[in-house]
């Protein structure tokens, strides 16, 4: 399979990275820039921790970026294992509405969950304090960055020409680019996507009002106070306690619906049953053709090929419809009058329990191949965007690794996602483009539910401090700015662009309600 193939390369190039990174921590020349107090006292000398960590590591900005690199493609990798395994589960015979409404989503946002956990459950409190700044990243970046960047381009590569009445006419595009007389239509469904994703937004303006009643309170725009163990009032870490309360509630509350009213569910799984069954009727395809060129090769007699001809002829269709039920080797030696003959249906019965079976087994295979792998890959990870910006290093980008996480994490853990939606977007239907834009607004609320609650959770039980103003603010405005431009029926080329510059505006408006004019925490 592909993954497989992308996982081996993967492999091989995490070997690549760690002997660049052993013979990085061998080099003296990298350790000029240190002075002997920091060489002898900082936890990240090279004898003490390049040489001696399960994984490899790295105190220049070069090989930090080739370990990036290489730790995010096999986080990639194993969001891509999660997502096919997961999708598996719609052939194995359980309603779709169980599969697309809760098991879909909890799996798809595994990674991105399992990113911000590693960033705050380990290490001395001062150290989950720097790192939660990568999961923050991670939750930030990943719900403005599928808000954004796939809005768009899902916009123009399934845009269509809009009709007299104001929607988008199926498959008709043509050959002229056009901002106002281009677009796609939705389905209403996708509309209540989009109020589902405003309404799990709200727990967030609990530890946010906290937190600016605080900052109000005080005179240097700060909220703190040294007598708590979390170095703020106590109002501010209990709502945080409340926050995830409520996350989780709305995470059951979104899961029940999606159970309940199954649609976006059911076109998922009908769309995925046609691509299986086209996979596999190319298959049988590809297997006819090929026993036809290889008995021509073999110089078989006229009247052989004449009889091959004809069954392939008048046969066709039969196998055709069932090759997805019914796989045979490529070169089979049954006789061919035999060969078109229907199965009974004590055969088809077996095969089906004995296809369902496999299926079972190879989903649960790559599902805990894929959770596994997410689970070792994600705290290198996390220690490699720490140690990007860490001061301590002998070279560092001087910036916050909220940004880096930002632009990274999300690529990593959600590409599997990027490529579905471009995929069902560039069909030119409405029911896929409504499927893309649904699974857009479901992962930015499956993170305002899952993996806030899991955010919050180590904020509260770690007794953290709330720092984190300027980006839940910044999280808050996407969201309702995006809700609103997406809650119409039919979605004209022009309003994209806006859409996709709030990334970027994002990251700018994060650096600003930062800095010493606004001086925000």
């Amino acid at each position: 399979m592909a993954w497989s193939r992308i996982l081996w390369m993967a492999l091989v190039g995490a070997v690549v990275a760690l002997h660049l990174a052993h013979a990085e921590s061998e080099d003296g020349s990298n350790w000029n820039a240190y002075d002997e107090e920091n060489t002898s006292n900082s936890s990240h000398s090279p004898n003490k921790t390049c040489l001696t960590e399960i994984f490899p590591c790295s105190h220049t900005i070069t090989g930090n970026l080739v370990l990036m690199i290489f730790y995010g493609a096999l986080l990639g990798v194993a969001a891509k294992i999660i997502a096919d395994g997961a999708e598996l589960l719609l052939d194995v015979g359980l309603p779709p509405a169980i599969i697309g409404g809760l098991v879909l989503p909890v799996l798809g946002a595994v990674p991105d969950a399992a990113i911000i956990v590693v960033s705050g459950i380990g290490g001395t409190k001062t150290e989950a304090q720097a790192q939660l700044q990568v999961g923050m990243g991670t939750l930030a970046g990943s719900t403005i960055m599928l808000l954004t960047i796939p809005w768009l381009g899902s916009l123009i590569i399934g845009r269509c020409d809009i009709g007299a009445d104001g929607m988008a006419r199926d498959r008709v595009c043509s050959s002229t680019f056009s901002l106002t007389r281009q677009g796609i239509s939705i389905l209403p469904d996708v509309k209540t996507s989009i109020i589902f994703m405003l309404v799990t937004m709200l727990p967030l303006f609990i530890v946010q009002g906290a937190d600016w009643h605080c900052m109000a309170q005080s005179s240097n725009n700060t909220c703190s106070d040294p007598s708590t163990a979390s170095g703020e009032p106590n109002y501010v870490h209990t709502s945080a306690l409340v926050t995830m309360i409520f996350a989780v509630l709305m995470l059951f509350a979104y899961m029940g619906f999606q159970v309940y009213d199954a649609k976006t569910a059911e076109r998922r799984a009908k769309k995925h049953k046609q691509e299986v069954m086209l996979r596999r009727i190319a298959q049988r395809f590809y297997t006819m053709t090929s026993k036809s060129a290889f008995v021509e090769a073999a110089g078989e007699d006229r009247a052989a090929s004449e009889t091959d001809s004809m069954v392939n002829r008048e046969g066709i269709q039969k196998k055709y419809f069932n090759a997805w039920k019914v796989r045979q080797p490529s070169r089979p030696t049954v006789a061919p009058a035999a060969a078109n003959e229907a199965p009974s249906d004590e055969e088809q019965e077996g095969e089906k329990e004995e296809s369902t079976a496999m299926i079972w087994v190879k989903s649960l295979t790559m599902l805990f191949i894929g959770i596994a792998m997410v689970t070792v890959f994600s705290d290198p990870m996390v220690a490699v965007l720490g140690a990007l910006t860490d001061t301590k290093n002998a070279s560092h980008i001087p910036i916050s690794s909220f940004y880096v996480s930002f632009v990274v994490t999300p690529i990593c853990s959600n590409a599997s996602e990027l490529v579905s939606s471009l995929m069902f977007a560039a069909k030119k239907s409405k029911t896929n483009i409504s499927m893309t834009y649904s699974q857009l607004y479901g992962a930015a609320t499956m993170n305002n539910t899952l993996c806030l609650a899991v955010f919050m959770a180590l904020v509260y039980f770690r007794e953290l401090q709330w720092v984190y103003s300027a980006e839940v603010f910044v999280i808050i405005l996407v969201q309702l700015i995006v809700g609103l431009i997406g809650y119409r029926d039919t979605y004209k080329i022009y309003i994209g662009f806006p859409v996709a510059a709030l990334y970027f505006v994002s990251i700018g408006l994060v650096a600003l309600l930062e800095s010493s004019l606004v001086g925000w925490q």
